[in-house]
């Protein structure tokens, strides 16, 4: 099939989850043999071979007009596609004047299906929105069970679940490891990804003092940047030792493999209720989203630790241990009942590689969005009934 893949919301300058889920599914869905287009700012070829991409994408529009200019200048090079994508955003939109345009089915990806916005005015306008979007897609993806039940609330569109994976070969147990030598052979805890309160970072600094006092052979390793760096740093120099741990700030994707290689333990302390706007969302919800690390985590045969926070529970099940969602007791008590017991923590780690290869690749994820495209021709373009 022929497909244009709108990611207009996307700057793939960024190293972020957003990023890698786009980047990963456009390249899956054009090495199974899809020719696919991708158009996102920052698009380059090389990140997305042998998919194709619009180098110089418009910016994201902020306006019907602007909507349906950016629709016009796409659809002179949409000629000939089967099939549509666009990956929703706060202010997106150019999928459903495109698919007007070009009378081809519209595919929208709800990653987020309730906006996230910080201000409530915007955050009502952004739910509008995908709402508006949502009525007139063919098909929707989205990527847990919680988010579709969510979804089909506002829209009588067919909601599909395309869970989210990671790359086994890039993500393996056989990358040699990046040389930490701050840990001075000690083992390390990893977590990698946004230092953001919800991805609960200063849990796992609170719960590494506790880590550290019970044994002298730990180091704490905190891969990645984000909005929480400045107050993760300070709280680390407070209830940790100068030598047991080490920020590296953003690091290119390509190195994340190697760092998570050092490492004798990931951890991914989710900890949503610890952040004010989605913690209203996720008492009204639930927790809906599939987080990327988790994925990337399994894939790398190591040991997990994470919070039993929505469907990590599931994704982890007999792959991970986990503990309730914000309890740093329990969270310590996990690490050091993996760097304890090496054998148990071994199996456990093998059991999350192969639980990956069999169910969460990113070219798992494009063999059922291509199952999904072809869903939507059957279908052909509508308009939902629901107002």
């Amino acid at each position: 099939m022929k497909a244009l893949y709108l990611a207009l919301g996307r700057d793939l300058l960024s190293a972020d989850a957003g990023t890698t889920h786009t980047t990963s599914i456009v390249t899956a869905l054009a090495s199974l043999g899809h020719e696919v287009t991708l158009v996102a700012r920052g698009a380059d070829a090389s990140l997305v071979a042998p998919a194709a991409c619009v180098p110089d994408a418009p910016v994201k529009p902020t306006g019907p007009t602007a909507w349906r200019k950016a629709a016009r200048d796409l659809a002179s090079s949409a000629g000939g596609v089967d099939v549509i994508q666009e990956r929703a955003e706060e202010s997106g939109g150019v999928g459903v004047a495109l698919s007007a345009i070009t009378a081809k089915p519209l595919v929208l990806e709800v990653n987020t299906p309730v906006s996230g916005h910080p201000n409530p005015v915007i955050r009502r306008l952004a739910d509008w929105n995908l709402r508006r979007q949502a009525r007139r897609a063919a098909a929707i993806i989205t990527q847990t069970p919680l988010s579709r039940s969510i979804i089909e609330t506002y829209t009588d569109s067919p909601v599909y679940v395309v869970p989210n994976g990671a790359d086994p070969e890039r993500f393996s147990p056989t990358v040699p490891p990046a040389m930490i030598a701050e840990a001075s052979g000690r083992k390390i805890v990893a977590f990698a990804g946004s230092l953001r309160t919800w991805h609960g970072v200063e849990d796992l600094i609170e719960a590494a003092g506790m880590v550290i006092a019970r044994r002298d052979d730990v180091f704490f390793l905190f891969i990645g940047s984000g909005p929480l760096e400045e107050r993760a740093r300070a709280s680390a120099s407070r209830m940790l030792g100068q030598g047991d741990y080490l920020f590296t700030g953003a690091v290119e994707p390509s190195e994340v493999p190697a760092f998570l290689a050092a490492a004798a333990v990931l951890a991914a302390p989710f900890a949503p209720a610890k952040d004010g706007v989605r913690k209203r969302q996720f008492a009204r919800s639930g927790m809906w989203w599939s987080p990327v690390k988790i994925f990337e985590y399994m894939a790398m045969g190591k040991p997990i630790v994470a919070s039993a926070a929505g469907m990590v529970s599931e994704y982890a099940a007999g792959a991970a241990l986990t503990f309730p969602p914000g309890n740093v007791s329990a969270l310590a008590d996990c690490i050091c009942s993996l760097l304890d017991d090496e054998e148990s923590a071994r199996l456990l780690g093998k059991a999350a590689r192969e639980k990956l290869v069999q169910h969460y690749t990113w070219r798992r994820a494009a063999e059922m969005t291509a199952a999904v495209w072809q869903q939507a021709l059957r279908r052909g373009q509508k308009v939902s009934r629901t107002t």
